[in-house]
């Protein structure tokens, strides 16, 4: 989701002009910068994104097994 708008070319399109080491670089750099928002998440029991949308998809608006706090 933070990729998207640094490599795209809707975005900053540096997806077209990087070689595969610099967009490495960009791709760890997005991925340490989420983890320690992930760890707040699971810290408070709250879903990310992918997970509300799987589970909506899946059991629809009534989930059987809701966030715990």
């Amino acid at each position: 989701m933070l990729l998207a708008p640094l490599m795209a070319s809707w975005g900053l399109g540096l997806g077209g002009t990087l070689s595969t080491a610099p967009a490495l670089a960009i791709a760890f750099a997005v991925w340490l910068a989420s983890l320690p928002i992930a760890a707040w998440m699971g810290a408070r029991g709250m879903r990310g994104p992918a997970e509300r949308s799987l589970r909506r998809m899946t059991y629809g608006k009534i989930d059987p097994a809701p966030a715990t706090r």
